[in-house]
């Protein structure tokens, strides 16, 4: 890790966030990845010293939403059943991994690596208004080198202009800055205002929810391997149709995480505009950015390229839904030597599939 020095104004600062995020703990579990998670009291998590969430009403389970059923995978696609399960949490309490000061002063750069960052999306346009997306994304674990890089598969969920842009990304990471290794890992964000002052990665600030008792954010899930068998690892992301709160589902079990409760935004308190899939590559030094997926520009082949498959959108009746292939925008904001994709198409029996990545380096289009 790279140091960065604070002022003594800022060390005061830190601290009282660290007391904010680190709640008292009735037990601690250690990975194998040495990572430290606290089992906190389920009703006294970080979300609840967000101002707007003073007089909230956790819910227990997101209210059942129609059409999540998967088509048939690709032979040589398999879904990840290795989960890293934290067992031990004792009953009324979840799992949130331990913040250390290091973790918030990386975090405290998000903004810039927000805008160094490179990324290759594509998204439906056959309607106005989503209330989420989903999707199978092969795990993939692209070499990134420190400091400061990091490289996704994701889903982003968005509505309102960009000063005021509120944004929902989830799906996987590979970001030593972020978990402290080059390992790939379950992550989310969230903002209010296009990462100026709002919003966090994960649960580096008050705002998301966890209910899961066993699985988190920083969960370690386990790559494919290039020319082999793919890992393909569930993502989703849903506006609960009665609370209105955005629900964080994933693994082959389709385990219920947590959520972003709806208070907590403007713009995103209703629906969404925007579904996109990618992925995300950047660094915050303006030097080459790292791999993206496998590292290869992509070929419609997924032994050799990251892919997202079983690709689909939340109506407004509340059903995951394939979306009109012929109505995506594909957006490219790097040389297309750099990252590309290859746009959704439909598979007979497999649904709708994508392909992405690329080997970096410098890759702004100037």
């Amino acid at each position: 890790m790279i140091n960065r020095l604070v002022s003594k104004e800022e060390e005061i600062e830190l601290e009282e966030k660290l007391k904010i995020l680190n709640k008292p703990t009735m037990k601690s579990i250690r990975t194998k990845l040495g990572d430290i998670y606290d089992c906190i009291n389920i009703y006294e998590q970080p979300a609840f010293d967000h101002p707007l969430l003073k007089n909230h009403k956790i819910q227990m389970k997101p209210n059942v939403i129609q059409g999540e059923q998967t088509d048939e995978p690709i032979s040589n696609m398999i879904s990840s059943g290795m989960r890293s399960k934290l067992v031990g949490c004792p009953p009324g309490t979840v799992p949130i991994r331990r913040t250390t000061k290091e973790d918030l002063i990386n975090s405290k750069y998000a903004s810039n690596w927000i805008k160094r960052r490179h990324y290759v999306s594509a998204q439906p346009t056959a309607e106005k208004v989503y209330y989420g997306g989903s999707a199978k994304i092969a795990i993939a674990n692209p070499s990134v080198d420190r400091p400061y890089k990091f490289s996704t598969g994701q889903i982003w969920i968005q509505n309102g202009p960009q000063k005021e842009l509120n944004s929902i990304e989830f799906g996987w990471a590979v970001y030593p800055d972020l978990f402290g290794d080059n390992k790939t890992r379950v992550f989310g964000s969230w903002t209010t205002d296009g990462f100026k002052e709002t919003g966090c990665y994960n649960m580096l600030c008050p705002g998301f929810v966890q209910v899961h008792p066993e699985y988190s954010f920083g969960e370690h899930i386990r790559a494919g391997t290039y020319g082999g068998n793919q890992l393909a690892f569930y993502f989703s992301v849903h506006r609960d149709p009665q609370s209105g709160n955005w629900w964080l589902i994933n693994g082959v079990d389709h385990a219920k995480i947590g959520y972003w409760p709806k208070e907590i935004f403007t713009h995103l308190r209703n629906n969404a505009s925007v579904i996109g899939y990618g992925g995300v590559a950047g660094t915050d030094l303006g030097g080459p950015t790292p791999p993206m997926g496998h590292g290869h520009l992509p070929i419609a082949d997924s032994k050799y390229t990251c892919c997202m498959l079983d690709m689909k959108v939340v109506n407004g009746r509340g059903n995951y839904v394939k979306f009109d292939t012929s109505k995506v925008q594909l957006n490219r904001d790097t040389k297309t030597s750099c990252y590309d994709l290859i746009p959704p198409s439909k598979y007979i029996f497999r649904g709708i599939i994508m392909f992405f990545g690329g080997p970096g380096g410098k890759c702004s289009k100037i």
